[in-house]
Formats: structure tokens, C-alpha cells, sequence
């Protein structure tokens, strides 16, 4: 009986293994001016800064190509320079000429049609809004 249920607690570990095996969790971003491939890893909670005007930035549509549209522009409080934010921030509410501190999580999601993982960010907690 120990030997059995050894050998569906083995089962279970090396089919759990197999269902995350394929999954590409990398991504390639611009890190400090460099294309880089990087792991889409959650992150349970960090802080950014939302500027009070939103960027010009790119973004692909439903066909895969690229149209200029409105982004926000985040930094990390640490940070210098903003960086547009290709996306949006479930659960958060811009409103222009604020400036925000936020809590965030990020988190990975696979696109099920593509098989990619893309980071997801998502409201924790508006810290700071502050009218400019």
C-alpha cells in the first residue's frame, strides 16, 4: 500500500512537471537602452510613480500592427526618467495633471492563443495622489 501511494505522489509531481515545461516565460524588453530577454516572474508588491501627462507611444493592434496611441508613463521611485507603459494598471483609474504614488503587483499570465507569458500589473493601494 506505501509503495502505491509512493508511486501516485511521484505521478503527480512529474505530471505537474510536464504542464509548466513548454511554458515560455521570457520576454524581451529594452533594459537601459538593450534589447534583453527577461523571466516573467510575479512580484507580489513594488512602488511606481505615474506622471500627470500621459506619453505618445506605440502599440500593436488586434492585427499585429503598430499604432501611435496615449500611454501612461511610470517610474520607479528610485528612477530618473519615465518609461511609457505599454498596458494599463488593472483596477486603476487615471485621472490627468496627478501625479500618483502606486502599489503594484505584477503578475504572470500566458496568452493561451500565443503561448507566451506576459507580465499583468495590478493595483495593490493609490499611496499618493497629488494635483500638478
Amino acid at each position: 500500500m506505501k509503495k502505491l501511494a509512493i508511486a501516485a505522489l511521484m505521478t503527480t509531481f512529474v505530471l505537474s512537471g510536464c504542464s509548466t515545461m513548454g511554458m515560455n516565460d521570457e520576454r524581451t524588453m529594452v533594459v537601459e537602452g538593450e534589447a534583453m530577454n527577461v523571466k516573467v516572474v510575479n512580484i507580489p508588491s513594488f512602488k511606481i510613480e505615474i506622471a500627470p501627462l500621459k506619453a505618445v507611444c506605440e502599440l500593436p493592434d488586434a492585427n499585429g500592427n503598430k499604432i501611435e496611441s496615449e500611454c501612461l508613463q511610470y517610474r520607479q521611485t528610485y528612477q530618473k526618467n519615465y518609461t511609457p507603459l505599454n498596458g494599463n494598471i488593472q483596477g486603476f483609474t487615471y485621472e490627468p495633471n496627478y501625479r500618483y504614488i502606486l502599489d503594484v503587483r505584477q503578475e504572470a499570465v500566458m496568452n493561451e492563443a500565443t503561448q507566451v507569458v506576459k507580465p499583468v500589473w495590478i493595483l495593490n493601494e493609490v499611496v499618493s495622489k497629488t494635483a500638478e
